[in-house]
């Protein structure tokens, strides 16, 4: 599968799928307000009970803006903020987490009831988008090398994904690790008649070299 945890400059960012929390609940609370903490308590209660991975951020002590920022560097894909006004107005304002800063899209308000229907076909966009993003990403990010000599530099100077088509054999992988830190991910088919671009033996199958981490 695709490598999908991409980060940006505000943290990580989890596809749905793979999210440890896919929304994360921010009353926003002045001063001795009950009403927001116990509608953003209904809420949880609600979305939980429609499988929603999902946690209610009511500590306190710790400013909205704060939990904002920590949210979102983990990486929770969807933050739902609950304040006075959005309760005088039966909303809840979604934020996503894989827009940028005031992006088309980036925060839209919800009716309550509504909520457990638009955070499905939410959680899906956002899986669907950054599927986009990764894949784009690799194919921004990947080079074919014609030599030897080039397949090397290439591994050496971690330049994205490197791919060739390979011998498969162990002997070769352990070279290549050995001289640039590279190692193989996701093999495929070969076309037949190729040779290995690393070691010159009969190809078996097309593999992306990339640095390890």
């Amino acid at each position: 599968g695709l490598i999908m945890m991409h980060g940006d400059d505000r943290g990580l960012r989890f596809p749905p799928l793979m999210a440890p929390l896919e929304v994360v609940i921010v009353p926003i609370v002045r001063g001795e307000s009950v009403a927001v903490l116990e509608r953003a308590r209904a809420i949880f209660s609600d979305l939980r009970a429609a499988g929603f991975r999902v946690k209610l951020d009511d500590r306190e002590g710790q400013s909205p803006g704060f939990k904002f920022n920590e949210w979102e560097m983990r990486g929770v894909p969807i933050r739902i903020e609950l304040g006075e006004r959005d309760l005088a107005g039966g909303v809840a304002t979604l934020v996503r987490r894989d827009k940028a800063f005031k992006e088309a899209g980036q925060k839209t308000t919800v009716p309550f009831d509504a909520l457990v229907e638009r955070l499905r076909d939410l959680l899906a966009e956002i899986q669907g988008s950054l599927l986009d993003q990764a894949r784009r990403f690799l194919a921004e990010h990947t080079i074919a090398p014609a030599t030897r000599e080039e397949f090397y530099e290439l591994c050496r100077t971690r330049a994205g994904m490197i791919d060739i088509p390979w011998c498969g054999l162990a002997a070769c992988e352990a070279h290549v690790k050995a001289e640039t830190s590279a190692t193989t991910r996701n093999l495929r088919p070969s076309p037949s008649g190729s040779t290995c671009i690393a070691c010159g033996e009969p190809a078996t199958v097309q593999a992306y070299f990339a640095q390890s981490y």
